[in-house]
């Protein structure tokens, strides 16, 4: 069986704070339809992760990675330090590789284009590990509709309603999805003809799949070849997993195939209630795939913008109107 290292920013997969209060949906600040979104580059690297500017207190600002697998907003030590932020509670943080502790800060005011929020308390960790001054998570999210559009490489953070108006192109797959701690599980969804809990992850580069995926597809004979690897978190943990090739992975009437994928015991599958539940987190490197991929935390769905057709011979891409993949 062979070994790689899965590259070290590509780790944080969910990161639970356990422990203090993460920002309740009713305690969001009012939100603003008319507001314009804010607009900021994405990377044309294939390997990096989405950033976007952020300020902090006036100052700043500070690239920071968009990481809806993270229920909190997470900065930098050396960025904590240059801000003179004094530590406040002390939390659990739960990354892909375990427990560990972490002391907290207090954001005067994170600012981000036309988005102001307030009162957010992050946990601090080192910067080599988080790869970043800081990682932008679902506690300043949850209210908003965050779109990766990789055909212009731009990204939009916008605010989600009832109301809003949002127009959708012809080539747009809508997906449905339930809510469980800040996170979307769509809806819909299988890997090789399975049905499994699948989350979209801008903040890991792999996909990870929990053991009882790897162990039912095993059981099916739907598994593909598979060697050992190793995955690094934010914390400086160490996970190691196998990985291989999922021949399909569907979602509504979208269908991925050949995504790699990192099979690993990774400890917030069962802090989610799906350590015994086939489930899969998408990461960045597989929605890249779409030409827009647009996440809408208020209003439960995820819009999928297909390639155009001149392009899905050099993707690993398919498309089945039918349902199933």
């Amino acid at each position: 069986m062979g070994r790689f290292p899965v590259s070290t920013w590509a780790s944080l997969g969910i990161a639970l704070a356990i422990g203090g209060s993460p920002l309740a949906a009713q305690d969001a600040p009012a939100l603003d339809p008319d507001q314009p979104p804010s607009v900021v580059r994405t990377t044309t690297d294939p390997d990096a992760r989405v950033t976007i500017p952020i300020s902090i207190g006036g100052k700043g600002p500070w690239n920071f990675i968009i990481d809806t697998g993270s229920q909190r907003t997470v900065i930098a030590r050396e960025l904590a330090q240059q801000l003179a932020l004094p530590p406040r509670d002390t939390v659990t943080i739960l990354s892909m590789t375990g427990r560990s502790e972490a002391h907290t800060v207090a954001l005067p005011r994170l600012g981000f284009g036309g988005n102001m929020i307030d009162d957010i308390q992050a946990p601090v960790l080192e910067g080599e590990n988080l790869g970043a001054p800081g990682l932008l998570g679902l506690d300043s999210l949850h209210a908003k509709r965050v779109t990766l559009n990789f055909r212009t490489g731009r990204m939009e953070i916008a605010n989600s309603g009832p109301n809003r108006r949002v127009s959708v192109d012809p080539d747009t797959i809508v997906v449905e999805a339930r809510r469980k701690r800040g996170q979307l599980i769509l809806l819909d969804s299988d890997v090789n003809g399975m049905r499994v809990n699948i989350m979209l992850d801008t903040g890991t580069n792999f996909s990870i799949g929990n053991l009882a995926l790897r162990d039912r597809l095993i059981a099916k004979k739907r598994a593909p070849a598979m060697m050992e690897a190793t995955l690094t978190s934010v914390t400086g943990g160490t996970l190691t997993g196998q990985v291989g090739r999922i021949k399909s992975v569907r979602m509504g009437r979208v269908n991925l195939i050949e995504v790699p994928v990192l099979f690993a015991d990774a400890s917030p599958f069962a802090e989610l209630g799906l350590e015994d539940k086939p489930a899969l987190l998408l990461g960045i490197s597989a929605l890249r795939i779409f030409d827009r991929v647009a996440i809408d935390f208020g209003r439960g769905k995820v819009d999928f913008l297909l390639p155009d057709a001149s392009a899905l011979e050099k993707t690993r891409f398919a498309a089945n109107d039918q349902g199933k993949g």
